[in-house]
């Protein structure tokens, strides 16, 4: 029997979250906070409240997913058990590193910093901030 399961992340900041999740090609269905969405579930698997939802399919997954806050206000991925274990591997890590990215992108234009980013071969992202 499949249930729906949450994985704690680092992941608090929501607009950072959601230009991570567009930066990985992801379409995503985002609620008002007060008023979440439903996961679909599946026969063995009743649906659960998210704040953003994905529709099955990407990274190969076979239910729904989303995201919802604890109650300290940091997000936790909701999905099913089948998927859980190629979610952590193949999204939470690069799904942090755009989120990271999101951030410094969004702090450096508030304090009036030029951002630039490059990537190396191996997939390191280099940020890099300078005056304007």
């Amino acid at each position: 029997m499949s249930r729906f399961v949450r994985v704690q992340t680092q992941l608090r900041d929501r607009a950072a979250l959601l230009e991570g999740l567009t930066a990985l090609g992801l379409e995503t269905i985002v609620a008002d906070p007060r008023a979440p969405v439903m996961l679909e579930g599946s026969l063995e698997c009743a649906g659960e409240p998210v704040e953003l939802r994905l529709p099955a399919g990407p990274l190969e997954t076979v239910e729904d997913f989303g995201f919802t806050r604890d109650a300290r206000g940091v997000f936790q991925l909701v999905c099913g058990e089948y998927d859980r274990a190629r979610l952590e591997r193949d999204l939470l890590p690069t799904l942090a590193q755009h989120v990271a990215a999101a951030q410094a992108r969004r702090l450096a234009a508030e304090r009036g910093l030029e951002l630039s980013e490059t990537r190396d071969v191996d997939g390191t992202r280099r940020l890099k901030l300078r005056r304007r």
